[in-house]
């Protein structure tokens, strides 16, 4: 029985500093666990603040109505030029080939501006409405469900939704969707001005082409703000690093950098599809 009480006795004196260890670890991994969540936590009060910053910088962005209106209110082709229908424009049946949220957001986009041609040549718009309707839905996005009904003949409702539509994807951390929308979107009416750029042109004036410019310089500057948060968005920026050359500030300037970009535009507009 002594024998006995003197192994248990060994035992215990063998595993008490075990045991003590185990404690001590388990207060470490306590206050390293406590630690780490503290720093997530700064990290993202960080991330939510630079974030607001990126989302006000956004904001810079111009109001240009693509298809520009006559001082009446109004543009329309000639019946001649209606004749020769567009034969460039996006497939609205491409919405059935695409998988991830980027390639929804940027044609979301691009089959806007493509419809807002085929109403100037009166061609049928319900496979570009289907299209786009359908795309809204798949990405269940409460911001672009407001900002998809807005007005785009009213300047002034356009910015003050366009602030909103900033603000609302960036709160809900989809900034890198949003960039992906408004770079397919220029990138979309570049292409078309460059299908036909002599009656595209004309409906640009000096201050139209610099805002235009303008605009894809934010919409570079956003991308690379955004690339330390979202290193996927290397992706887009590679892709439209051969565009970034354009720094027109006249109409003229722009319908020469757009001819002489023609190709490499039609390579961009090709990625962002696929």
């Amino acid at each position: 029985m002594k024998k006995i009480t003197v192994i248990i006795l060994a035992l215990a004196l063998a595993l008490a500093p075990s045991c003590k260890n185990q404690k001590n670890k388990k207060v470490v991994k306590e206050v390293e666990k406590t630690e780490i969540s503290e720093k997530e936590k700064n990290l993202t009060e960080e991330l939510k603040a630079n974030l607001k910053n990126l989302a006000e910088s956004a904001k810079q962005l111009k109001t240009i109505a693509f298809i520009q209106k006559k001082s009446d209110g109004s543009f329309t082709l000639t019946e001649d030029e209606k004749l020769v229908k567009p034969d460039y424009l996006v497939n609205p049946a491409v919405v059935d080939e695409l998988v991830t949220l980027s390639q929804k957001y940027r044609c979301w986009t691009m089959l806007g501006v493509d419809k807002m041609v085929c109403e100037l040549y009166d061609m049928p718009v319900t496979e570009y409405e289907s299209a786009i309707a359908r795309l809204i839905a798949d990405l269940n996005d409460p911001a672009i469900d407001s900002f998809a009904g807005i007005d785009w003949n009213v300047d002034e409702t356009v910015k003050a939704e366009l602030d909103k539509f900033v603000d609302a994807e960036y709160s809900a951390g989809r900034a890198p969707f949003m960039w992906d929308a408004v770079a397919a979107s220029l990138v979309e009416q570049m292409y078309v001005i460059t299908r036909n750029i002599d009656l595209f042109m004309p409906l640009f004036d000096d201050q139209s082409a610099a805002d235009f410019t303008y605009n894809f310089v934010t919409v570079h500057e956003r991308i690379l703000d955004l690339m330390e948060f979202y290193p996927e968005m290397e992706n887009l920026n590679d892709a439209l690093l051969p565009l970034y050359v354009i720094n027109a500030i006249t109409a003229d300037q722009l319908k020469s950098q757009l001819m002489e970009l023609k190709g490499e535009i039609e390579i961009v507009r090709e990625f962002l599809l696929n």
